[in-house]
């Protein structure tokens, strides 16, 4: 453990950032989170081989490598007890590649030019999701059923592997129990307020994701010049 990360508390959030080749770039990165008070360790692709833990990786690699490594990388974090949470950090990439692997099951992509403090609030902002309750159990709407713990969901009969970040936004929805919530209250539920410049249509990005994997896209309503609801 570096000097920099003796002075932090317990329950500072703790990530792992991937990477295909160490170097001197990525060990700079590791040095800026460990300053903002980052539990961060760094390691290869080699994590793979292992079982992964439950905190967050982030995976530093090209547009085709980080493309081609997408679902193994997803099938790896969802067989952790409790899930591991998996950012994809693209430098290379674009809107393209960032849709692939939210589609894929990432809880969160960055696509472009590399921010540390941008980085280090994005691992913040998983962390909470895949802590941000002492609730546990389970939570139940109508036909929908949400397991906290195992970030799983059941509609119909059929079960659905969630993100963070879908999780984190079901949960507000079946809180509601079929009210409407605005993109902006379901923003701050899966991102929280004031930490990253996020817009409102990755709310939108989330709902057709979790469409895709109900078993009627209609459970979740449009309610025009609002936002969205669960339906009965």
């Amino acid at each position: 453990m570096a000097n920099d990360e003796l002075a932090l508390p317990a329950d500072a959030p703790h990530a792992t950032i991937v990477v295909a080749v160490l170097s001197a770039t990525a060990n700079r990165v590791v040095t800026e989170l460990r300053r903002d008070a980052l539990r961060i360790d760094l390691a290869t692709a080699d994590v793979l081989r292992a079982p992964a833990l439950p905190l967050v990786y982030v995976f530093w690699f090209d547009a085709p490598l980080g493309i081609a490594l997408s679902d193994r990388v997803v099938a790896w974090a969802n067989a952790a007890d409790p899930r591991a949470g998996v950012i994809g950090l693209i430098e290379n990439g674009g809107s393209n590649e960032r849709e692939v692997l939210l589609a894929a099951g990432f809880d969160d992509v960055l696509a472009g030019a590399l921010s540390s403090r941008e980085l280090g609030a994005r691992i913040r902002a998983v962390h909470r999701r895949m802590h941000w309750s002492t609730r546990t159990g389970r939570v139940r709407y109508a036909a929908v059923t949400l397991d906290l713990d195992n970030h799983m969901l059941w509609a119909d009969g059929k079960t659905i592997s969630l993100t963070s970040i879908e999780l984190a936004v079901m949960r507000e929805l079946i809180k509601a129990a079929g009210r409407p919530l605005s993109r902006a209250a379901l923003l701050d539920a899966a991102w929280g307020a004031g930490e990253l410049e996020i817009s409102e249509r990755a709310v939108d990005n989330v709902i057709l994701r979790l469409r895709r994997k109900l078993p009627r896209p209609e459970m979740l309503e449009t309610v025009r010049s609002i936002g969205f609801r669960l339906t009965s």
